[in-house]
């Protein structure tokens, strides 16, 4: 494939976690919402290839989705999804259990047509499903850039662990940021010049994580941001809307917009594995050495 003649680099981001629960995909439509209120051009791709989220939480009803790209049926321009604010989904679908049960074929084709929908976006962000599944690696072992999503909770932090300890091990990756996110509110008051209450109790559990990863890891960590727990984040999710969309001014909306503006601000300058074109190598890479799941 000619890498070579992209117009512009594709930012590839690809948002994980060591277990369900800690609100990964809600942090991916809400920081993605934030990059388009940046004037960004944003697409999310939902690997959860059998669990459909994306498209749920944000009201949206496919028509199509990656299976039937997958069967031949359509190609994958006609199963994009257009959401509010100018966002981009490549839904999910119901019935792929598994990448692994893709031929070689399917994931290539798969892989190029994702290259070409994808061309000229300021933003691809991969939204994987939890846990430490091949299916999750095969994606974060691409992507330019990844994203660890936890919470402050102690078996969440354990999970994070075992995740970033696969990907430096098994997948030689050196670089992973982390998103602290559903960080309760002290009930005492905690509150300097620099941190509010729950800023100060997500950077100590970051603190512990990062201690944890530089005695027995090789890897460099990097805090994006603290968001809140925020009783507004559940009233969007029932709702189907972003929640800055919905409720722009809670505290939950405001700590989103703050960890956007940290990943925009490297946007020109960013230090990353080498963009679309780099994420587009090692799927191909990965497909000729039988990536099997395994």
């Amino acid at each position: 494939m000619g890498f070579g003649n992209m117009k512009s680099v594709t930012r590839v981001i690809s948002f994980t976690s060591g277990k369900g629960g800690t609100g990964k995909t809600t942090s991916v439509v809400n920081i993605a919402t934030a990059l388009t209120e940046l004037g960004r051009s944003v697409m999310i791709f939902d690997a959860d290839l059998g669990l459909a989220n994306v498209d749920v939480m944000l009201g949206i009803r496919p028509q199509r989705t990656i299976h039937d790209v997958l069967e031949g049926r359509v190609r994958l321009e006609e199963v994009i999804l257009n959401a509010p604010g100018g966002l981009r989904i490549i839904p999910a679908a119901s019935g792929v259990s598994s990448l692994c049960a893709l031929s070689a074929r399917q994931r290539l084709s798969l892989t190029q047509q994702i290259e070409q929908v994808a061309e000229g976006v300021d933003y691809l962000l991969i939204d994987t499903q939890a846990g430490i599944g091949a299916d999750v690696m095969y994606f974060n072992g691409a992507a330019a850039e990844v994203v660890c999503v936890m919470t402050p909770d102690p078996t969440s932090m354990t999970d994070a662990y075992a995740l970033v300890k696969v990907l430096s091990q098994e997948y030689g990756e050196r670089a992973v940021s982390v998103l602290m996110n559903n960080v309760p509110t002290a009930d005492v008051q905690i509150r300097t010049a620099e941190l509010t209450a729950y800023e100060k109790i997500g950077q100590q559990a970051f603190q512990r994580f990062g201690n944890a990863v530089a005695r027995f890891l090789h890897v460099e960590l990097d805090c994006l941001g603290c968001v809140p727990a925020d009783r507004m984040v559940g009233e969007s999710i029932r709702a189907q809307k972003p929640l800055l969309e919905l409720f722009p001014s809670s505290p939950a909306a405001r700590a989103v917009r703050r960890v956007a503006c940290r990943i925009d601000q490297a946007f020109l300058d960013h230090r990353v594995k080498g963009g679309m074109q780099f994420f587009f190598q090692q799927l191909l890479e990965m497909n000729e050495h039988g990536y099997s799941g395994a």
